[in-house]
């Protein structure tokens, strides 16, 4: 499969009560891609956390909600200590990028200006890309994150693509995927990855008993 499914264990920009045990009772799910926010979750078990999904053969995603560079450094240390293997979807920083330098964290993240909770994202489509190339420029970068259906300034499917189609570095696309249609857009852009939270708390893909059997029925979708 070429586009990876991040299920992450968020809803409404934080990490899920129980989210240890939600992942216990569906880790068998075919999905390899995992993660959560540092919201919602105390140091110790976020360190829990990472460590199981690790052990069930995950690769695991740390996705912060903060801006400012203090707060980003603070992440970063978070990820760190918590020995994720990725960091995405927070405001760039190149202080945050050399913190990261070693660590073997793989940095992505966004671009554009965005604004609110949840997240949303302004400007130019140029404005846009032209943002992704530079933070992409910046050593210690790995790829880049788009909120595509969270973009205000204009059509976020024809931004997508304009944006796709100047970016050739690996891209992961963040932020309200909840239905098939989205879907089928996102899957037709081929991006490196894409994020998955609150739609796996809700009905957005239909009613299922678990969260597993709706996370196989999404890599299902890809793979059609």
């Amino acid at each position: 499969m070429s586009v990876k499914l991040i299920a992450m264990l968020t809803n409404n920009d934080k990490t899920v009560p129980g989210a240890v045990d939600i992942f216990e009772k569906n880790k068998m799910t075919k999905a390899d891609c995992w993660g959560f926010k540092d919201i919602g979750i105390e140091l110790p078990d976020a360190k829990k956390l990472v460590e199981k999904m690790k052990q069930e053969g995950k690769t695991t995603f740390m996705e912060p909600l903060v801006e400012s560079e203090e707060e980003c450094l603070e992440a970063a240390q978070f990820a760190i200590d918590c020995k994720f293997e990725y960091m995405v979807g927070m405001a760039f920083y190149e202080s945050v990028a050399e913190k990261l330098r070693g660590t073997g964290i793989q940095y992505f993240p966004t671009c554009g200006r965005r604004a609110g909770i949840p997240r949303m994202l302004y400007g130019t489509h140029q404005e846009i890309i032209e943002d992704a190339e530079r933070i992409l420029s910046c050593d210690g970068v790995h790829g880049i994150c788009l909120s595509i259906y969270r973009y205000k300034d204009g059509d976020p499917e024809k931004m997508a693509r304009e944006f796709v189609e100047k970016i050739h570095k690996p891209i992961i696309v963040t932020g309200s995927i909840g239905n098939d249609e989205r879907l089928a857009f996102v899957k037709s852009l081929k991006p490196w990855g894409f994020t998955i939270g609150s739609a796996l708390f809700d009905d957005s893909f239909g009613h299922f008993e678990k969260i597993a059997d709706k996370i196989d029925a999404i890599l299902g979708k890809l793979e059609d």
